[in-house]
């Protein structure tokens, strides 16, 4: 697709795979970074490539973006195909001329032709996406943790805790990862190529180790984290970061915290990465030994067919409501209109119609409550939703609750 920006013309289309070193050394101009020359970093940054989209000026590249197919997993266990959007970026010399726009519509066309009801990403800054119609939907916690103050109430006894190299987390992490998220609201698949590339970047730890918790020979959680700090006159400055933790119950998400808060010769326990939800304040004799960092947005949700996403989800209670979506990127799109939802916990159907709306929103916003981690009735309060009928706000929020925070667990 050409565009003329200006008095410059540009080209947008998909990579091929000679042009994929033009491609990353964009995204290094966009992020103001480099990748380790020796990093093998292909293996992420070269798949689907019919999915990639590159803003050609001439014959050098000034933008990227592109598609991932990941799975999502909607409240009731519904594992929906999404597009998920990466690689975003602009070159410092060609920015604030439409050209983020531009690649950001090129990718919400894109997966509408494949039939993908949700485009959905995770954001380097906070302030770009809502305009584009993506709301924030999972939220994660940092945290940190004083390892000498920390004390478990019931430290958990049996099973065993292992230390194994990546080589054998890579063969066992990713049946655990798929058990776990097929079960938890809000979490985001991880395709092979993820496992080989995104998965504990030396960017993210320096030096690694990797741990699994198992119980009769069966592996029911897993941890990576580094060490990283130094020594001072002898004493030891240093912090465990906990880079991934998934666990299948949770009393392997227990064990592998008891095992993380216990290592000799460290300072400090952090992870970046939390569920809001977390139990692990309520397992110390002391929660105010988890010390909260930060809380901030994880996974944007962007509906781009409204009865294909809600129709697919399943529902606290027994409701029935219309709702009215404004789309003002694609108001001619599946995601803009009048739609009435009948749902409940035994399924739902959402079809669109000319009845009197009970809530108007924007696109943003239904994205932001589809998984259940942010209530209709806050938005209201932040004048993102409007309720027509009464009493709709408070049915919102009891059909749409989820068991559950949701949760993404993937960076992408």
């Amino acid at each position: 697709m050409a565009v003329e920006t200006g008095r410059v013309n540009l080209e947008l289309r998909p990579i091929v795979p000679d042009e994929l070193a033009a491609y990353e050394r964009a995204d290094e101009y966009g992020f103001g970074i480099r990748y380790d020359a020796d990093d093998d970093r292909h293996a992420w940054s070269g798949a689907e490539l019919d999915r990639t989209v590159a803003v050609f000026e001439g014959d050098e590249i000034v933008a990227t973006g592109r598609n991932y197919s990941l799975d999502l997993t909607l409240p009731g266990g519904a594992v929906i195909p999404t597009s998920a959007v990466s690689w975003i970026s602009v070159r410092p010399t060609h920015r604030r001329r439409g050209i983020l726009t531009r690649v950001m519509t090129y990718l919400l066309e894109e997966g509408a032709q494949r039939g993908e009801n949700v485009s959905m990403l995770t954001a380097s800054e906070g302030g770009i996406y809502a305009r584009f119609g993506y709301g924030v939907a999972t939220r994660v916690l940092a945290v940190e943790m004083a390892r000498n103050t920390i004390a478990f109430a019931a430290p958990v006894q049996r099973g065993r805790v292992r230390m194994i190299e990546p080589e054998e987390s890579l063969k066992i992490a990713p049946e655990l990862f798929d058990r776990v998220r097929l079960q938890r609201t809000g979490a985001v698949s991880r395709p092979a190529v993820w496992w080989l590339d995104a998965w504990g970047q030396k960017e993210f730890v320096k030096y690694r180790f990797d741990v699994v918790y198992e119980v009769d020979g069966r592996v029911e959680g897993f941890a990576i984290y580094g060490v990283d700090g130094t020594w001072a006159n002898g004493v030891p400055d240093r912090t465990v970061a906990v880079h991934d933790l998934v666990a299948a119950t949770p009393e392997a998400e227990a064990a592998l915290w008891q095992h993380l808060c216990g290592i000799d010769l460290t300072n400090r326990v952090t992870h970046s990465v939390v569920a809001p939800d977390t139990e692990l304040p309520w397992r110390l004799r002391d929660s105010r030994q988890v010390r909260t960092t930060a809380l901030r947005d994880w996974l944007w949700v962007r509906p781009v067919d409204v009865p294909g996403l809600l129709g697919l989800r399943r529902y606290a209670s027994a409701e029935r409501m219309v709702l009215e979506v404004r789309d003002d990127m694609r108001p001619d799109g599946a995601a803009a209109g009048r739609f009435l939802l009948e749902g409940g916990p035994d399924g739902a159907t959402c079809a669109r119609t000319e009845a009197t709306p009970d809530l108007v929103l924007d696109v943003g916003a239904l994205g932001s409550i589809s998984l259940g981690g942010i209530t209709a009735s806050v938005l209201a309060r932040a004048d993102q939703v409007e309720e027509q009928t009464p009493g709709a706000l408070a049915a919102a929020d009891r059909m749409f609750a989820a068991d559950r925070a949701p949760f993404a667990f993937t960076w992408f």
